[in-house]
């Protein structure tokens, strides 16, 4: 038998089908529990902005399947294909969660999701793309505790005529014990507020920790700084010619800078005193 042949198949025969970002997607489950808590995730995950849709008249473009055995082990499956599966339940919702994200950034309609940390300071926009692990949560938070308004710690959601828009979800904060957990955190929780408004681009900050790092910023051109970005901007697999639109739009009208940095709580102070200082 193939290894495929052995993957359990659910039976599934509850759905409920949602628009988010202008990407329709079609959930179904075997249990009307794990119905319940798929939805509950999804709206935590996507901050509530989904719309409920009528799959007759709007098909889903993507589905997940969310199925368990008897012995409570759960599946996942993605349009159609076994994708994983696990005992864990809280890890279970948290990989869907992650996954559910990530196919709204690759197919959103009308914006370009960057990863990236994001704040707003002044009436403009901080955005600092990097991968995971380079400190982006840790710098937005000493950021936000300084006064800038809290967009996004994952990324920063550009419209077509390059603004960025708040995805404000719970900070995914780390301990300092070097251990990979997060804990989600309110931005309330550590003194700061929520960004609401859209904002230009008055910033792209390329930068990551490293331990002693001395703060020499490079300014880098419009072309440069698209460059730096590309690697960070989610769907331009999927849509490179609207994407670079957006990203030239963007970057147009920004200082593009490059530099490692030091430790986020001595560093947030100099940033934001640099940034104004360049637009003043």
């Amino acid at each position: 038998m193939t290894e495929e042949k052995l993957i359990f198949q659910p039976v599934f025969d509850r759905e409920f089908c949602f628009e988010s970002y202008g990407v329709r997607f079609r959930i179904e489950t075997d249990r009307q529990e794990l119905l319940e808590e798929a939805e509950s995730v999804i709206r935590k995950a996507l901050l509530n902005r989904i719309e409920i849709i009528d799959s007759k008249k709007a098909s889903p473009e993507h589905s997940f399947g969310i199925g368990s055995d008897e012995n409570g082990i759960l599946y996942l499956y993605q349009d159609g294909k076994y994708n994983s599966h696990t005992e864990v339940k809280w890890g279970f919702f948290k990989y869907f969660n992650s996954l559910l994200r990530i196919v709204v950034a690759e197919h959103a309609v009308g914006k370009v999701f960057i990863h990236a940390g994001t704040v707003g300071w002044n009436g403009k926009a901080i955005i600092i793309p990097a991968n995971s692990f380079k400190g982006k949560t840790s710098l937005v938070a000493e950021l936000v505790k300084n006064g800038a308004e809290y967009y996004s710690d994952e990324y920063a959601v550009l419209d077509e005529n390059g603004l960025v828009h708040p995805f404000a979800r719970d900070l995914s904060i780390r301990p300092d014990d070097g251990s990979f957990k997060e804990s989600d955190t309110p931005v309330e929780s550590i003194g700061g507020i929520a960004g609401y408004d859209p904002l230009p681009v008055g910033m792209v900050l390329l930068t990551e920790f490293k331990a002693g790092a001395k703060w020499k910023p490079q300014i880098l051109t419009t072309g440069e700084g698209i460059i730096e970005v590309l690697p960070h901007t989610v769907p331009i697999r999927f849509n490179p010619e609207f994407s670079l639109k957006v990203l030239q739009t963007m970057a147009t009208g920004a200082i593009i800078v490059k530099s490692p940095r030091d430790e986020a709580k001595q560093f947030a102070k100099l940033l934001l005193n640099f940034f104004d200082n360049r637009n003043n």
